[in-house]
């Protein structure tokens, strides 16, 4: 792979967890390069400003003497506790698939089997998503045959840029979208199979006899009966 800029752009330069870490050789490192998700926080106004807002809407309904500024703020941590946990990203072992009909949220959570590789026990683990594109190890670049959505064990940073010749690193330019992620390869990461197709090209073309995938047979086998010798 060439190491001028050759891919093409995924979005806009990426808010990133700043320069990556380049002062010790890391013999088992994996660089991820990809587009980061948009991380925002859960109420797009400011907590204050959302107080005053839960503060003035009970403070007609309250005796006098109540201290609404603490049940306003009570109010706000409830309801992140419940966006956080039940409706959006991932949490501790868990991930969580939703979407919104029109008038529901629909939500299904997915259980997962990192916990072996949560040391500090605190659910943050899983630190960031992203749609990743190539990687490199050991030196060389490659790039991935389709690109995959991952959650990862750490914050994108910074793609560093050569001072001659070409810009990018592995041909990743951070201006087109792109950021890197510096990971261990023992480190345990997510990737989702996304396909998106009609039912009969994913259910029944894929399931014709000569078209099936080997997991999709039963398989048996039979043991002949132990005779002794004689």
């Amino acid at each position: 792979m060439s190491d001028c800029c050759c891919n093409p752009g995924v979005g806009k330069r990426p808010n990133t967890w700043g320069d990556p870490d380049y002062e010790a050789y890391r013999p088992g490192e994996v660089r991820l390069y990809g587009r980061p998700a948009i991380c925002r926080p859960i109420f797009t106004i400011n907590p204050d400003e959302l107080d005053k807002l839960v503060e003035s809407e009970i403070s007609n309904k309250t005796i006098a003497g109540t201290d609404n500024k603490e049940i306003s703020q009570s109010v706000r941590r409830v309801l992140e506790r419940h966006i956080r946990d039940g409706i959006i990203g991932a949490k501790g072992e868990n991930i969580m698939l939703a979407l919104f009909d029109g008038s529901e949220y629909c939500s299904l959570p997915v259980q997962l089997n990192i916990k072996d590789c949560c040391c500090d026990g605190d659910g943050s683990y899983l630190n960031s998503i992203g749609v990743i594109y190539g990687y490199a190890y050991e030196g060389h670049c490659y790039k991935l045959p389709k690109p995959q959505i991952m959650f990862l064990p750490a914050h994108p940073k910074n793609i560093v840029k050569s001072e001659h010749g070409c810009e990018c690193e592995c041909g990743y330019d951070p201006a087109l979208g792109y950021a890197v992620w510096q990971i261990d390869k023992q480190k345990a990461v997510i990737a989702l199979d996304i396909r998106s197709d009609n039912l009969k090209t994913l259910v029944l073309d894929e399931n014709i006899p000569g078209n099936r995938s080997p997991l999709a047979y039963a398989q048996s086998m039979s043991l002949a009966p132990q005779r002794y010798r004689e």
